[in-house]
């Protein structure tokens, strides 16, 4: 970095360093001063809390929005909690008035029920028939009852245990219904609290790394939010979808077997979803109390039988959530032992009342993530093991995968990734390290992963045409088309799989479901924040594109909530005389194109260059580019769709207005160093054998792209070891791609993605072809 930071200042003045003492004065005071504020204004507490949980809930949902339309983030967060409120106020009047009845008189009378609850199981031997009968089944209950001395004490002492956690149940229950009567005023202020959080939330996602300056650190602060982030979005939002599922199905349920106040347990038994282990217990517990006093009973039953009736109803509820609802939509996102969440929940609402409650399994489960990590740095461990407990591949060294990196024969396949920070990796894009060396032993072939085909997704953006379907005998549905996704798991576009057992899942329903066996451990980071690495496109750019550029990963993430986008194009098909904007000409610094822009002046600041088919062009985030008409390119991308429009040639879109501009960004963003660049010249590397020609095109953080051209049945064997994925692009010929488990043909233009774990594969070259 810069010298001065090892050279003594040399101007009077120059901010000294701070001592050890200074330092630690300084922490335990902002410590001191933090928890003041916090204990001052504790009364507050509770509603940012509940306004950042809101807003935490609607981000996903906000994101999309902003995503897929021009408004701005502040307008599409009061579209969105507009929204909420109509439906929220559309909900509570068609169902609203009649729960709220039933959950004012579930919580007058829970507490009365409850005491004589205790009272009944303390006399229960002499309460009880000889036989309790439900339909043809007959029970004795003298082999329900122990006929033990000592019964009565027996039942006290256990009582005694339980009052405390039934009572602290109670007064949450309690809580959680009366809270519709106490808290109405407090609504409104959460809900202005949660629209400023939702509007910023963009901005938090650096916050913590930007805290951690040392090298490597960043990193480190970046994975475990990341982790964290998962843990509290899988947990919030799979309770809210349980809380809605189990409301309907227990009230359906209990009204359908005559229960009183059915509305009011429903919304009881939802709201103790927020609760894990001891809420359901709740729950059940007040619509077993209801059905035990309620009279008449229904169907003839005495008040025993009955209540049996309903215990066996809200069992079979139970089973049917932890069995099926649970898994899909909470999964192993807290990965605690049950009985520690039992204990974390109590603990949570002693310290914090019912909020103590809600939020104690998420704060355990990110403080076990915590814990971990300073665990394993105390003990000079890897802190981020990989899945499964597998630290070989964390412990490797450098020098293990330089050697990986060189094999017998540089790498082989058309991109992979190097740097060391990549997010992902593949032949046609690899993450950490170069794609395989020929000797790994690393992992073993899953014979139940094949190359995997998908169908592309396509955009019709105002410059398109049908060149795809002209020049490169693509199938295309009518209209104007101008990108094809290939491979994509994006939110403005999902890929489709195409072929195989695995046929119509997304390839983000596979990253999900196959984690490091798709992607590779080398993409360990992509797979912790929920995203696949690249985005692999076809463009056909018939008009011109507008000027524009991406943001990196920093700006992109402060700002956009994405990652930035590095990309690259290979250029299929050129027009005569075609061209396309690739930087700035000599001169254009941020004063200067800001002048231009203003007085639209913007084209005398391009750097045009003329291209042809083969041409590779490298364009990093914040290079200002455009592809111009008359091409058609491959674009081998990192995994965002964010683009900040600087000139538009004065055109109008789809809706007759002009589209809009992001000025402001983009002079925030752009690469004012890169003037006047050229396209790529491919490196030559050595061959793999006859008939096989390879070149390196590309290599950034992101990914490494290599071009191969084969002669007629020449062959190519390679290895997708465990650390990687691989995608072939067929840019003309065609070749068999043959594994343990089979065979497929592709033909340009067509892409295939080989999964980390795919094992051993082979290529052979049909015709002449070129691959990517």
């Amino acid at each position: 970095m810069s010298s001065q930071i090892e050279q003594p200042p040399e101007v009077d003045g120059t901010s000294p360093p701070w001592s050890a003492t200074t330092k630690a004065i300084v922490a335990v005071t902002a410590l001191v001063l933090t928890g003041l504020i916090l204990w001052v204004f504790r009364g507050l507490l509770q509603q940012l809390v509940l306004a950042g949980l809101l807003a935490y809930v609607l981000h996903p949902l906000i994101t999309l929005v902003d995503e897929r339309t021009p408004l701005k983030r502040g307008q599409v967060v009061l579209l969105v909690y507009g929204t909420l409120a109509l439906l929220v106020l559309a909900t509570l009047s068609l169902i609203g008035v009649t729960t709220f009845q039933q959950a004012v008189e579930l919580y007058r009378r829970l507490p009365g029920w409850f005491e004589q609850a205790v009272s009944l199981v303390e006399t229960l031997p002499e309460r009880l028939p000889d036989t309790l009968s439900l339909g043809p089944l007959a029970i004795p209950t003298d082999r329900l009852i122990p006929q033990l001395p000592g019964w009565e004490e027996l039942v006290t002492q256990a009582l005694s245990l339980l009052q405390p956690i039934f009572s602290r149940g109670g007064s949450l229950a309690a809580g959680v219904v009366g809270a519709t009567v106490s808290v109405v005023g407090q609504i409104f202020l959460v809900f202005v609290i949660s629209i400023y959080i939702a509007n910023d939330i963009p901005r938090f996602g650096s916050l913590i790394s930007d805290l951690a300056q040392q090298p490597g650190y960043r990193a480190d602060a970046e994975r475990l939010m990341a982790r964290i982030s998962q843990v509290w979005a899988a947990y919030l939002r799979g309770q809210v979808i349980l809380a809605l599922i189990i409301f309907v199905f227990v009230s359906m349920v209990l009204g359908g077997l005559r229960v009183d106040n059915a509305l009011g347990l429903g919304l009881l038994s939802g709201a103790m979803e927020f609760l894990p282990i001891i809420g359901p217990l709740i729950g059940a517990g007040a619509a077993i109390l209801v059905a035990l006093f309620q009279s008449p009973t229904p169907f003839g039953l005495s008040p025993w039988e009955y209540a049996l009736m309903v215990t066996i109803a809200m069992a079979l509820i139970q089973q049917i959530e932890n069995n099926l609802l649970v898994p899909r939509i909470v999964g192993q996102a807290l990965d605690l032992h049950p009985l520690l969440v039992m204990v974390s929940v109590i603990m949570g609402a002693s310290l914090a009342g019912l909020l103590g409650a809600v939020l104690a399994a998420p704060v355990v489960a990110s403080l076990k993530i915590l814990g971990v990590y300073a665990w394993r740095k105390m003990l000079d461990l890897p802190p981020f093991p990989a899945s499964g407990g597998q630290d070989d591949k964390v412990l490797e060294t450098q020098g293990d995968r330089e050697t990986r990196r060189q094999g017998d024969g540089g790498t082989t396949g058309p991109v992979n990734q190097s740097s060391s920070q990549p997010i992902s990796q593949s032949p046609i894009s690899n993450t950490h390290e170069p794609i395989f060396n020929p000797q790994s032993s690393r992992g073993t072939t899953m014979t139940d992963l094949y190359p995997l085909l998908f169908e592309p997704v396509y955009k019709d953006y105002i410059w398109g045409g049908r060149n795809l379907e002209r020049v490169l005998g693509r199938a295309l549905p009518p209209g104007i088309i101008a990108e094809s996704w290939e491979i994509a798991a994006h939110p403005n576009g999902q890929s489709t799989v195409a072929n195989g057992p695995l046929a119509g899942k997304t390839l983000a329903q596979l990253q999900e479901m196959l984690g490091e066996r798709l992607v590779g451990s080398n993409s360990r980071r992509a797979l912790d924040l929920g995203k696949f690495p690249l985005l692999i496109k076809l463009l056909d750019a018939n008009r011109w594109l507008s000027v524009q550029v991406h943001p990196d990963d920093d700006y992109a993430l402060a700002h956009e909530g994405e990652f930035g986008k590095t990309e690259m194009w290979v250029v299929l098909h050129a027009e005569p005389g075609a061209e396309l904007i690739y930087g700035l000409r000599r001169g254009a610094d941020r004063a200067a194109f800001t002048q231009a822009v203003a007085e639209g002046r913007v084209e005398e600041l391009l750097h045009r260059i003329p291209v042809q088919a083969g041409d590779v062009i490298f364009v990093p985030a914040g290079a200002v580019h455009a592809l111009g008409p008359g091409i058609i390119v491959a674009e081998i991308q990192q995994n965002s769709d964010t683009t900040y429009r600087i000139y538009d040639w004065g055109r109008l879109g789809h809706d007759g207005k002009p589209r809009p501009l992001h000025v402001e960004s983009a002079l925030e963003v752009i690469d004012w160093t890169l003037v006047e660049p050229q396209a790529s010249r491919p490196t030559p590397l050595p061959g793999d054998g006859p008939g096989v020609a390879r070149e390196e095109l590309a290599r950034c953080a992101y990914f490494l792209t290599q071009r191969l051209r084969l002669e007629p049945g020449a062959v190519l064997q390679d290895r997708c070891a465990g650390d990687t994925f691989q995608i072939w692009g067929v840019l003309d010929g065609a070749v068999d791609i043959s594994w343990s488990g089979g065979e497929e043909r592709l033909t340009a233009v067509a892409w295939t993605l080989l999964p980390a774990d795919l094992g051993p594969f082979q290529i052979t070259a049909q015709a002449e072809s070129t691959l990517l």
